[in-house]
Parts: structure tokens; C-alpha cells; sequence
């Protein structure tokens, strides 16, 4: 117990430094450098500096500490931390070799390096319990962490891997030709460098000296010295406390509450099927759709794999095609690099090829064709420009293998391909292609915009289109509003109601002054009818940081004993309120998803509101609509990808996920989930008709849902885009019958 008392006395203090000396996080570090070398290949001369030793040493060069031995498991968070070797003396020589002259000594980096060691087992036991501080004071900050176009971890690899493959040459070529700014994504070989880019910052290594020197002289070093370098070991004392600390929570703690999380009859937990990739971080399932693609008959899969990469290419992404047939999907445990029936890569670096994904007859030849979203074309150039990309489909050959026309964007920061959609804009009866941009400027910053491309015959002779040739163009009307971000549609008697989210709009009596009285990130929902720009209806949230839109749906459903269209808005950021007998509090961030009359289309009424039942859960993180009991109506299947198993994220059972699927004949309107059988409220299971459980925790199952019908069969296909089990973040799709 003394080690213990210790350890969590030294994790405090060092948390403190680690507040005021490294912002991003040691681990944060470990991670970007990890997934830069996992796609990382270069060759100078007869030197392989993927295979070197050396290549290990690199990291060090921009801020990385890094080991063969790393593995991790959720969010980034190191696994082995048990030893970890530092090759002080080839890193020095290497610091000495880049600026001809010795500015840093074995002896400093072997302290500072056992502190960065020291640091990473705070990180590992105290970062994850930060989510809920970070969270409460912005939602960007834990949502956008990894894949935010610029700047997001996922980014940061990218250009890390770009910075690898210049230090390599560096290391073959020399330095003297090159330009080395203090800023390392300017790094440039090809002009003239500058004799100024090194400046002596010795005033600010001697701020830190006694504080870091203070820290490692209270702690207790375990440090071995070897021929070339030095190897830290955990003290035994800290890795018994953490094994106690896990074994309390996975046992005594966890059965203690175990017999208030019973299984229900309506849970389902073995999938019929799952569809994965042995491809590290290609999130296999970011996007989802469903489509008779081959003509058969039946619905097939496409999935979206954005973060999928080979060696020198870096998340170029890749699209999957998988047909089912009159008995469904394929019943097997599959790799869909090998077993997929079409599959299609793009080819930019970083372009995130396959975010968004859209089915339609875009050349008007009786034939599907696929679009794919493409949202950080130009991330080598820092443009972030976007692209769309269109596969004409041919009768009895599929997909064509090469895109048949791109659409481009000018502006800088377009993320043109952030979000697609099928619908019809022009009013003909056939589907146009839809595009949402909602970091694009718009007139302002990051106010995004949405523009459609009629279909039509000619489009088979236009390889190469623009945001200025589009037909139909509405842009947002406040700065970072996300106007865009997510796209629906719906056809009422003779016309097509499009819908729009966006999801970070603000509320404010006046925005332009600094009192104003500002709600952040309540949301709003668009209504118009196409192609008259004209609004016809908006729905405004009412929850700060509840980021209303942020998911849509509509269809028809039966409330109260009334049929009628209806739109499902999510709102998974919204707080929901909790009772426990009569005790009352506020659960945060648990996600709403509100449902909306459309009888009138200018003027929809909330008709009924689900919420969800566990803190930062992310109730309506995504919602589809679709029938799947043959009735006419509308299930709703609504994803829940945080929530916990247990009342707390420290038990076992922590973000392991859930979808709930209602049946489209509800009884009851108002607060539904807030009419239990219990006495705990809300309780969005009982209403359920079924409960799908994610099969792994941390995956981020429901990241996105769609179903597939076949002539015997209709299936909800659940995507778990941070799975882990075949590949890290590699991502699965899961498929279940009802």
C-alpha cells in the first residue's frame, strides 16, 4: 500500500508538469510517430530506413519517443511500458552530425528521455479519466482529436511520415542543402537553405533545467547502462499497484454492481457475420451504404475505408463492395481485401478517399454509379481542397476501376466530400448528386456550403467538373457553423424536401459583440425545397454544446397510432436528465434523438424524444430509418458508440457501444425513454425492440449503421470503425439478422 500511496503522489505531481511542459501529451507523440513508420519506406543507396536500427532514432529528431515495443490499446494509450531502450550515443552523434556541433549531451538525453518514460505511465493511468473535464468544455476537442483535417493526429502522421522520408535523406545526403525552418513541415531539399534557421534557444533548456532536474532526482531510477545507449525499467512496486488497481475494478467492484446489468432477452450479441481488414488505421466503416448495385434484385454493401494505406502511401483510403443475393449477405468472418467483390483505391496522399459515399445514375444510362468523398485532396499542399469522385457503373461488369469524372473545389479548406447523398434536386423523379462541404469558408470561416450536380446524359463526357459548374448552391450563414455536415432527404406529394445539419451553430443575441450572450454548438436543421433556394423551415436546438443535426434521417413511422413522415434528428452531445427513484441529475452529453412531424413541411412539430441513458454516450451519434418487418414503417435504429456497460468509464465494460432498433409502430409520443419499468430513468432499452451489443469495447460500434434487404432476409450491418481485434483502428462491419 505504501507503493501505491507513492506512486499516486508521484503520477499528481507529475501530471502537474506535464499540464505546464507538454500540452499534447507524450502519448499523443508516441502515437502520430507510430502511425507514421507503420506505412513508412525509403531507400537511399543500399540503406533501408525502415528496416535500420536507426530508423528507431528518427523520432527523436521531431519530438518523438518511440520503441519496437510499443503496442497500444484504446485512444493511443501505451501498453508496454515494462522497459524501454535509448541509444543516448547514436543520438547524440546524430544531433552532432545535423547542426556540426555537439548543443546537446548523453547525459541530458538520457534524463530527459527517463522522464518522457516516467511521464507516459501517468499518461497511461490519468489521461482517459480527463475525457469528461475536456469534454464538458468543448466537444471539438475529444471528437475531432484524431481525423480533423488539420492538425488532427491522423494529419500529423501524415506529415510526420513526410518529415521521415527528408530526415532520410538528410541522413544520406547531408543537410547543407537544405532548408530547415524551426517549423518542420516547411523542411525543404530542393532550394538554397537558410543560414538562420537555428537559433540558439539555450535561455529556454535553462527555464526547464531545474524542474526536470527536480522531478528525476525524486524519483527512484531503474536505469541500465549498455554500450550505446541506456534502458529504463518500471519500478516492480508501480506495475503491482497497477495490476491491484485492475484486478479491484474487473472484480470485486464490477460484481458488486453486476446484478443491475442483467442480460435482457432483447439483447443480441453474436453477430451473423463480421467483415474486417488487416490494414492498421483504416477505419474500415467510417461511411456506410446500401444499393442494388449488380442489378439482381437484392441490396449490396459498400463501405468506406478512408484511413486505409500500403507502404509510401498514407491513408489514400480504399471503398469495398461486397453483393449479396437472395439469402443476404455472405455468412463468414471475412477479410475484405481478399473477399470483397469489387474494390476501389484512390489514389491522393491523405486524401481520405472514401469518407462519404453515394449511389445514384449520374449519367443517366440506366446503370448505378457510385460517388465517393475524397475530403482532404490537396493535404500535401496544406490546401485541404477535397475532391468527388464518380464511377460510372457498366450492365454486368460492375464499377468502372478508374473514376469516370472528378469534381474539384478552389477554395482552400473546402473538404470537398465531407458528406454525399442520392436525392432529387431537380425535380425529374431521378436522384442528383448532393454534396456537403461544412468546413469549407462560405463566405466566412467554416461556415460551409452544399451544392448539387444534376444527373444527365451528358455527364458521361464530363471527366472533370467544379464547385462552380454546380446546379444548386446554399450556403451557411455563420462562422463555424458546419453547414453541411450531415444531408437527408425526403419526399413529400409531388416534391423532394432536402435537409440540412449543422451542428456547431451558435446562438447569440449578438455575435458581433464581445457581451453577447452566446450558446455554443446548440445546432440547427435546414428544410428546403429544391431548386428554389428559399428556406422553408429551420429547426433550431436548444441545448448548449448539444450539436442538434449532427445526424438525420427521415421516413415513415406510426406515433400514437398516426402514420406519418417523419424526420429523426440526432443530437448526441445534448445533456439528458436522470432520476434514480426521486433523486434527479444531469446526465451529460448522453445524446438525444428528437422526432419531427413533416405533415406540415413548413413547419415540423416534435412529435416524440428519445435520450440516452449513460454520461458521454453519444445517443444519436448516428440514426437510420428503413422496414424491417415488411409493415409499411419505418424501424428506427439509433447508435449509442460510447456508451458504457457499467455506471462509470473506469469498470470493465467502458465504451463498449449500442444500437438500439425501435419499431416503427410507437405507442407513445412526448418523452418516451422517460417512462420506464424501473425505477431509473431514462431507459431507451425498454422501448427497444431490440438491443444489438458490441462484440468488442472501444471499437466505436454504431459509428455508422445501414441495413440490406434480400428476398429471405433484412440486415442491420453495424460498423465499428476503432475496432482493433484484426488490425489497430483497422475498423469491422458487423452484420446481424432479424
Amino acid at each position: 500500500m505504501v507503493g501505491l500511496k507513492i506512486w499516486s503522489v508521484l503520477l499528481v505531481i507529475l501530471y502537474r508538469f506535464c499540464q505546464r511542459c507538454v500540452p499534447c501529451g507524450i502519448s499523443t507523440h508516441v502515437e502520430i510517430a507510430h502511425r507514421a513508420l507503420e506505412f513508412f519506406t525509403k531507400h537511399e543507396g543500399s540503406v533501408n530506413y525502415r528496416q535500420e536500427c536507426s530508423m528507431m532514432y528518427l523520432k527523436t529528431l521531431t519530438g518523438h519517443h518511440f520503441s519496437k515495443q510499443v503496442l497500444t490499446t484504446s485512444e493511443g494509450i501505451i501498453l508496454s511500458l515494462g522497459k524501454r531502450y535509448v541509444p543516448v550515443k547514436d543520438l547524440a552523434a546524430i544531433y552532432k552530425e545535423f547542426y556540426g556541433k555537439e548543443i546537446i549531451t548523453e547525459s541530458t538525453i538520457a534524463e530527459c528521455t527517463y522522464l518522457l518514460f516516467f511521464e507516459l505511465h501517468g499518461e497511461r493511468l490519468l489521461v482517459g479519466k480527463l475525457f469528461p473535464t475536456f469534454a464538458s468544455k468543448s466537444t471539438f476537442l475529444v471528437e475531432k482529436f484524431h481525423e480533423y483535417f488539420l492538425g488532427g493526429v491522423d494529419d500529423m502522421a501524415f506529415w510526420t511520415n513526410n518529415i521521415f522520408e527528408l530526415t532520410s535523406h538528410m541522413l544520406e545526403n547531408g543537410a547543407s542543402s537544405c532548408y530547415l525552418p524551426e517549423n518542420p513541415l516547411f523542411i525543404n531539399c530542393t532550394k538554397e537553405h537558410k543560414d538562420n534557421h537555428v537559433r540558439n534557444k539555450q535561455s529556454k533548456h535553462e527555464h526547464h533545467k531545474n524542474t526536470t532536474s527536480l522531478l528525476t532526482e525524486t524519483l527512484e531510477k531503474n536505469i541500465n547502462y549498455t554500450e550505446r545507449g541506456v534502458q529504463f525499467n518500471i519500478q516492480p512496486w508501480a506495475t503491482k499497484s497497477l495490476r491491484l488497481i485492475n484486478h479491484a475494478f474487473k472484480t470485486n467492484v464490477w460484481r458488486a454492481l453486476g446484478a443491475t446489468h442483467q442480460k435482457s432477452s432483447k439483447h443480441i450479441s453474436k453477430p451473423a457475420a463480421s467483415y474486417f481488414l488487416t490494414s492498421p488505421y483504416a477505419r474500415l466503416g467510417w461511411a456506410l451504404i446500401s444499393a442494388d448495385l449488380n442489378q439482381d434484385g437484392y441490396e449490396d454493401l459498400v463501405a468506406g475505408a478512408p484511413g486505409y494505406s500500403t507502404m509510401g502511401h498514407v491513408q489514400i483510403g480504399r471503398v469495398y463492395v461486397v453483393y449479396s443475393n437472395q439469402s443476404g449477405l455472405p455468412p463468414e468472418d471475412m477479410d475484405l481485401d481478399g473477399k470483397a467483390d469489387q474494390v476501389l483505391q484512390g489514389h491522393q496522399p491523405s486524401g481520405r478517399f472514401g469518407s462519404a459515399l453515394a449511389v445514384l445514375d449520374f449519367n443517366e444510362d440506366g446503370v448505378p454509379d457510385l460517388a465517393v468523398g475524397a475530403p482532404s485532396v490537396g493535404s500535401q499542399f496544406l490546401t485541404y481542397k477535397g475532391a468527388v469522385y464518380v464511377y460510372f457503373g457498366t450492365e454486368g461488369r460492375g464499377l468502372a476501376p478508374e473514376p469516370n469524372v472528378t469534381i474539384t473545389c478552389q477554395y482552400s479548406y473546402c473538404n470537398l466530400g465531407w458528406s454525399l447523398l442520392a436525392a432529387d434536386v431537380d425535380g425529374n423523379g431521378k436522384a442528383d448528386l448532393v454534396v456537403g462541404s461544412p468546413y469549407a469558408p462560405g463566405g466566412g470561416k467554416q461556415r460551409g456550403f452544399v451544392v448539387a450536380f444534376y444527373s444527365h446524359i451528358n455527364r458521361s463526357d464530363q471527366g472533370l467538373l467544379s464547385v462552380q459548374d454546380a446546379n444548386w448552391m446554399m450556403e451557411g450563414e455563420e462562422n463555424y457553423a458546419w453547414f453541411g455536415f450531415s444531408l437527408a432527404s425526403c419526399q413529400l406529394e409531388n416534391i423532394t424536401l432536402l435537409l440540412i445539419g449543422s451542428p456547431t451553430w451558435k446562438t447569440c443575441s449578438s455575435c458581433n459583440t464581445l457581451l453577447s450572450d452566446v450558446r455554443q454548438s446548440v445546432g440547427k436543421v435546414y428544410g428546403y425545397n429544391p431548386p428554389s433556394t428559399e428556406r422553408w423551415f429551420e429547426i433550431t436546438g436548444d441545448k448548449e454544446m448539444g450539436r442538434m443535426g449532427l445526424s438525420l434521417a427521415s421516413g415513415v413511422m406510426s406515433v400514437a397510432g398516426n402514420t406519418r413522415k417523419v424526420l429523426v434528428v440526432g443530437a448526441p452531445t445534448a445533456d439528458s436528465l436522470s432520476r434514480i427513484l426521486f433523486m434527479s441529475s444531469v446526465l451529460h452529453q448522453a445524446g438525444l434523438a428528437l422526432v419531427y412531424d413533416l405533415s406540415n413541411s413548413t413547419k415540423p412539430s416534435l412529435l416524440s424524444t428519445f435520450s440516452g441513458d449513460r454520461r458521454f454516450s453519444r445517443f444519436g451519434g448516428d440514426i437510420y430509418l428503413s422496414d424491417l418487418d415488411n409493415d409499411g414503417l419505418d424501424e428506427m435504429i439509433v447508435a449509442s458508440p460510447l456508451r458504457t456497460n457499467g455506471v462509470t468509464s473506469i469498470l470493465a465494460g467502458a465504451a463498449a457501444g449500442r444500437v438500439y432498433i425501435y419499431n416503427g409502430r410507437q405507442a407513445s409520443s412526448g418523452n418516451v425513454t422517460g417512462h420506464c419499468t424501473s425505477w431509473t430513468s431514462p431507459c431507451p432499452e425498454d422501448w427497444a425492440e431490440y438491443v444489438l451489443i458490441s462484440p468488442e469495447e472501444l471499437s466505436r460500434f454504431g459509428s455508422s449503421v445501414t441495413t440490406v434487404k434480400s428476398e429471405r432476409k433484412k440486415e442491420v450491418v453495424v460498423a465499428a470503425e476503432r475496432s482493433s481485434a484484426k488490425a489497430r483502428l483497422g475498423g469491422r462491419l458487423f452484420v446481424y439478422s432479424l
